[in-house]
């Protein structure tokens, strides 16, 4: 496993799928999310799979920087707008053996400005340090990458994480969109996470919204950033992505912000 994973990371073979991030407010597009999949005929094609795997085996820096870089040169040849989300792992960051400043060459190199990504990080599993986690980020901040928490309360932290890192960006894990529509609790929490943010002046996105039902009830909520399968897929090329929902919204046309 240990050289396929190398074999993976020394011939580049990745790819980079995007799906996009919705502004339901504006009728446009906040940005994307670059997901990386492994080779095709691959037993590591899966993300989970591939990235445990390269955790596991120690090569998790290699890998990552690999993604990010293939993210950045793919956004760009697709000619997509917006922001760049780029998941990056909190064990990456504070490693002491990752290379410094790879990522903010690739984005000058592709001839993007940093305000355009956004940094997010898995809330899924505890973070080591979070004080110097913060201080890792800020580095990214400087150089004008917004920071965003992925998986908002899946995992061990939950609101004391989004205190301590104060990201520009939530976004509320696929459990509490779930059949949302039919249950009360997870309306109060999802009502909640919108009026903290607000007062926190952050954004919220979505993720993980599968059907009409869970769209209508989070848009009456007060949701302004949507993701999920119900609105468009990962996709190797997404530059001309309509959500079905735009239909009951009289067509509105969608342009990149």
């Amino acid at each position: 496993m240990y050289r396929e994973i190398e074999k993976i990371i020394s011939e580049k073979a990745v790819s980079t799928v995007f799906q996009p991030i919705f502004d339901i407010q504006n009728k446009s597009i906040l940005g994307y999310e670059a997901l990386t999949r492994g080779p095709t005929n691959s037993t590591l094609h899966a993300p989970d799979k591939l990235f445990q795997c390269a955790t596991d085996l120690g090569l998790l820096s290699e890998l990552e920087i690999l993604c990010r870089d293939t993210a950045i040169k793919q956004f760009v040849n697709l000619g997509l707008e917006g922001k760049l989300f780029l998941n990056i792992s909190p064990l990456v960051l504070l490693d002491n053996a990752h290379p410094q400043g790879e990522t903010i060459k690739f984005v000058e190199q592709a001839g993007l400005n940093c305000h355009q990504l956004v940094i997010e990080l898995s809330e899924k599993h505890p973070y080591p340090n979070a004080e110097m986690l913060k201080k890792a980020l800020e580095k990214y901040r400087q150089f004008g990458f917004d920071v965003a928490i992925d998986d908002l309360g899946a995992g061990y932290s939950g609101l004391k994480m989004w205190s301590q890192l104060r990201p520009e960006i939530v976004k509320v894990d696929r459990y509490f969109v779930e059949n949302c529509h039919r249950d009360s609790f997870k309306r109060k929490f999802l009502t909640a996470i919108f009026e903290l943010a607000r007062s926190a002046s952050a954004k919220v996105i979505v993720e993980g919204i599968e059907n009409v039902e869970e769209f209508a009830l989070l848009r009456q909520l007060g949701m302004r950033y949507a993701q999920g399968y119900y609105l468009a897929k990962p996709q190797h090329n997404p530059s001309h992505i309509y959500p079905p929902w735009i239909e009951v919204d009289n067509l509105y046309q969608f342009n990149a912000i």
